[in-house]
């Protein structure tokens, strides 16, 4: 039997590779979907660095993940160095972990930023407005904004010129790994991408 049967559907791995894809765009598109958050992991000075980051925009076609981030961050210092990455998805409802790993490409002041920044709300603009670099050591709790802004949402216009800070990381898939946990044994399959969007598909013991 060359198929895994879910909630009464049959997937082969052909299915099941569309399947994921599919969760992973919809992660992108609706914020309190599972996958809307997932877990990013990287290498830095002192090891794996692994990070919440928000799914901002998947490409199903060309195997890219994006999410937004400050250039003053130390994730943004690290991808300069190293641009390794990992992704970790995971559905406690439908039991499903998705694992990508893949390699990032940074930008910021460029058409892919530019474009993203145009698209980004007032209040999720907000996130670049902090007087100083995130990670820096503060004598006090702090949001880091003015206090002027930390409870009201400032304006599109008053957001501007704090887009120097802002940039875009979109990684680049060459393997995902598909994992499903079930009371009647669990299912595990790999994917592993080459070029021409052609992808090496096997059933993995879990």
């Amino acid at each position: 039997m060359n198929f895994v049967k879910i909630d009464g559907i049959e997937y082969n791995l052909t299915d099941l590779e569309k399947d994921c894809w599919v969760r992973l765009l919809n992660g992108s598109l609706k914020g309190r979907d599972p996958f809307h958050t997932p877990t990013l992991a990287n290498i830095g000075k002192k090891g794996i660095n692994m990070r919440t980051v928000v799914l901002r925009k998947v490409n199903t076609i060309e195997k890219l993940l994006t999410f937004h981030t400050d250039i003053r961050s130390g994730k943004w210092q690290e991808l300069q160095n190293n641009n390794s990455v990992s992704w970790l998805f995971y559905d406690a409802a439908s039991k499903f972990q998705i694992r990508l790993a893949g390699k990032a490409t940074l930008h910021h002041n460029d058409i892919i930023a530019n474009e993203s920044w145009q698209k980004t709300s007032a209040n999720s603009r907000k996130t670049y407005m902090t007087t100083l670099a995130p990670s820096l050591q503060s004598e006090t709790p702090t949001s880091g904004l003015l206090s002027a802004f930390e409870a009201v949402n400032p304006t599109i216009e008053e957001t501007e010129i704090y887009k120097k800070n802002f940039a875009v990381v979109v990684t680049q898939i060459y393997w995902m790994e598909w994992l499903w946990l079930s009371s009647k044994g669990h299912r595990r399959a790999s994917f592993n991408y080459a070029e021409n969007n052609k992808f090496e598909a096997s059933w993995l013991v879990p």
